[in-house]
């Protein structure tokens, strides 16, 4: 990831392998700002794993890692369980059946005393229309909802997809 604060340059290098989520943050991609790992790092990874599958591969939402566990109008609540991580999350739809948002309560931000605590983190998703022939949000934001105020990190536009590349170049 390549992004800016305070107008300078800062480089992310954020990987999520084998159930194993470490992350690196440089100013000027060279000064350490934030480097985090461990279990609240795995459960927080879980948590993005979740999301990308409900919004960018909803038919993967047959896996039997998810459990439905309630629904409540146009909102359901899942738990998904990869590797003895067990998170959660509200999945809301529009009257099209659109995924909407997804709520958790299972994702830990950095604090600045260096340690890590569990806030409601969200991702708004909108603006659906036919990408490379599927139906997908283009827009979504990722919110994390402090006591203080909602603080959103993040903004995604979706431009293109490619699918099943590793399967089409054999």
């Amino acid at each position: 990831m390549d992004a800016v604060m305070n107008k300078l340059p800062v480089a992310g290098y954020h990987r999520f392998k084998n159930v194993k989520a470490d992350m690196d943050i440089r100013l000027l991609s060279l000064f350490p700002v934030q480097k985090q790992e461990g279990t609240e790092m795995d459960i927080s990874e879980t948590v993005t794993f979740f999301n990308d599958m409900c919004g960018m591969v909803p038919a993967s939402l047959i896996d039997s890692r998810i459990s439905w566990i309630k629904t409540e109008g146009n909102r359901v609540l899942a738990e998904f369980t990869m590797d003895g991580h067990i998170v959660s999350a509200w999945l809301h739809f529009n009257g099209s059946g659109e995924l909407i948002n997804f709520i958790s309560e299972n994702r830990y931000a950095y604090q600045d005393d260096g340690t890590l605590k569990r806030f409601r983190w969200s991702t708004p998703l909108s603006r659906y229309h036919e990408i490379n022939g599927y139906q997908l949000p283009s827009y979504a934001e990722v919110i994390y909802h402090y006591p203080e105020g909602d603080f959103c990190y993040g903004i995604f536009e979706l431009q293109s997809v490619e699918t099943n590349l590793l399967i089409e170049n054999q």
